[in-house]
C-alpha cells in the first residue's frame, strides 16, 4: 500500500537547493498517496469485517470455530510471545481449539508443521475467526486483526466480542499512550517484570486485575545454563517513528542513520573485532527494510542481518554482548545475565520525538553502561570481551527486576486466560 522503494529512493543524491524544494513537494505527494491508499484499505477492512459478522451465525457451531482461541503476533510473523504461547497450548493443552494467524508468504512458516492449524492473514477465514474467537491473544494490541491501527480505533466505538489478551512484544519502560485504557480495551495486559506491572497498573488507567505480572512467554525459551562464548556481538537498535515513510535521502541525513553508520565503520571497532576474533552482527529493526541498501561497513567483521531472515531469539541466546539504544530486547539479555551496552547518541531527540520518559531510568535502573560516543562503546566492549559474567551491580538489578526467573511463564499466562472465562479476578 506504499510506493515501491525504487520510486521512493530516486532523489537519493546530487540535489541542488532548487531540487530540494522539488523533493519536498515529492514527499508531500507521496504522503497524500499513502493516506489515500490507507483510506481505501480501511474501507476494505470494514466491509470484510461487516460481511463476516453477518454470516458468522452460520459458522458458529462448526468445529473449527467453536470455543476458538485466535493466537497471533502481527499476522505476518511468528518469533515472539504469540508463537511460544501457541506451542505451549499445542503441547500441554491440545484440547484447546487454538489456531495461529500467519500470512501465506511469511518466512516464519518454517517454524510450523503440517499438524499445526494456521489461518491465512487477511483471508475471509481470518475475518470469521476474528468475529467468532472467544479469546483473541496477541503479542501486539489488535495484532490478531487485519489492520492493528484501524481495528484499535474501531474497537473504541464498536466493542469487539471476545476476550482480548495482550501478551506484549516486550517489556514496557516508557510511557506509551496507545497502551492506555482509553485507547486499548483489554481483558488481560501481561507484564514481564514486577516494576513494569506496578508502573502500568498505576499509570495506564486499566481496571483493577487487567494488568498482571505473569512473565513473557518467550522467556520460557531462554537458557539457564552458563553462557558459552561465541565471539558474537549483537547490535540491535530500535526504530524512530519520525522516519516512517521517509525518502531515502531524508533517511540518510537523519541522526539515527549517522549514529549507526559511525559505529559500523569505526576503525577502532574493526581492530578490536579482528584482534579478539569476534563478529559484530547488525540486526536492524524491520521498519529499516526499505533502507537496507543504505548501510555498509568498511569492517570485514561486521555483518548485516536482514529482517525476516533471522531468528531473533536465537541471536539473543547465542550472542555474548548486546549493543542497543532503547530497544526492549535488552530485557531478554538481562534475563540471561549477559553484558549490555546502551549506545544512546540521540537521547534528547529520542525523548522529544518518540517516547517520553517512563518509570525506567537507564543510568539508575539499566543493566549496563550508557554511552553516547563510539569510542566509549569500544572501550566497554574491550572490557566485556575479557569477562563472561555481567558486572555485579547490574546482576543485582536483574534480581530485583525479575521476580520470576523460571520456565513457567506460558503456564501462568494460560492460567490467567482460563480464569477470565471463569470470571475470576487475581492479584497482579
Amino acid at each position: 500500500w506504499i510506493l515501491p522503494t525504487g520510486v521512493r529512493g530516486k532523489s537519493i543524491c546530487g540535489l541542488s537547493g532548487k531540487q530540494s524544494c522539488s523533493t519536498r513537494r515529492g514527499e508531500s505527494v507521496h504522503k497524500k498517496l499513502v493516506h489515500f491508499w490507507d483510506k481505501l484499505r480501511f474501507l476494505w477492512y470494514f466491509l470484510n469485517y461487516f460481511m463476516a459478522a453477518a454470516v458468522a451465525p452460520l459458522f458458529r457451531n462448526r468445529e473449527e470455530y467453536r470455543h476458538l482461541w485466535l493466537i497471533s503476533e502481527r499476522g505476518t510473523d511468528a518469533q515472539d510471545n504469540g508463537l511460544y504461547f501457541y506451542r505451549y497450548l499445542r503441547r500441554e493443552h491440545p484440547e484447546v481449539n487454538a489456531c495461529y494467524l500467519l500470512s501465506e508468504d511469511s518466512p516464519d512458516r518454517r517454524f510450523f508443521s503440517e499438524d499445526d492449524r494456521l489461518v491465512r492473514y487477511r483471508s475471509f477465514s481470518h475475518y470469521l475467526a476474528l468475529v467468532l474467537a472467544e479469546y483473541k491473544v496477541s503479542s501486539h494490541i489488535m495484532g490478531f486483526a487485519p489492520g492493528m491501527w484501524f481495528f484499535t480505533r474501531l474497537d473504541r466505538f464498536f466493542r469487539m466480542k471476545g476476550r482480548k489478551v495482550f501478551l506484549q512484544h516486550g517489556i514496557i519502560k516508557d510511557d506509551m499512550p496507545w497502551c492506555h485504557a482509553d485507547n486499548a480495551h483489554l481483558e488481560l495486559f501481561v507484564c514481564g517484570a514486577k516494576p513494569e506491572a506496578d508502573a502500568v497498573a498505576a499509570g495506564f488507567g486499566h481496571p483493577p486485575g487487567v494488568v498482571r505480572y505473569l512473565g513473557l512467554c518467550r522467556y520460557d525459551g531462554l537458557p539457564f545454563k552458563e553462557h558459552t562464548r561465541s565471539g558474537m556481538i549483537l547490535f540491535m537498535p530500535t526504530w524512530r517513528a519520525t522516519l516512517k515513510d521517509a525518502s531515502v535521502q531524508r533517511f540518510v541525513k537523519s541522526t539515527y542513520y549517522k549514529g549507526i553508520m559511525e559505529l559500523l565503520n569505526s576503525e577502532t571497532l574493526g581492530e578490536l573485532l579482528k584482534t579478539q576474533e569476534c563478529r559484530l552482527l547488525f540486526a536492524p529493526h524491520p521498519e529499516v527494510l526499505p533502507y537496507l541498501g543504505s548501510f555498509h561497513s568498511s569492517n570485514l567483521q561486521v555483518e548485516l542481518l536482514e529482517p525476516g531472515k533471522r531468528n531473533t531469539q536465537q541471536l539473543l541466546i547465542d550472542a555474548d554482548i548486546l549493543i542497543t539504544d532503547y530497544s526492549s530486547v535488552f530485557f531478554d539479555f538481562a534475563y540471561q545475565r549477559k553484558h549490555i551496552i546502551y549506545y544512546q547518541y540521540d537521547e534528547d531527540e529520542y525523548r522529544k520525538e518518540q517516547y517520553p520518559q517512563g518509570y525506567f531510568r537507564y543510568r539508575t535502573d539499566g543493566f549496563g553502561p550508557v554511552v553516547s560516543e563510539v569510542p566509549e562503546v569500544v572501550r566497554h566492549l574491550e572490557g566485556m570481551l575479557h569477562s563472561s559474567c555481567m558486572e555485579e551491580s547490574y546482576a543485582v538489578r536483574t534480581e530485583k527486576y525479575f521476580l520470576y526467573h523460571d520456565k513457567e511463564n506460558c503456564r501462568r499466562n494460560y492460567d490467567a486466560i482460563v480464569a477470565l472465562g471463569q470470571g475470576k479476578g487475581a492479584e497482579r
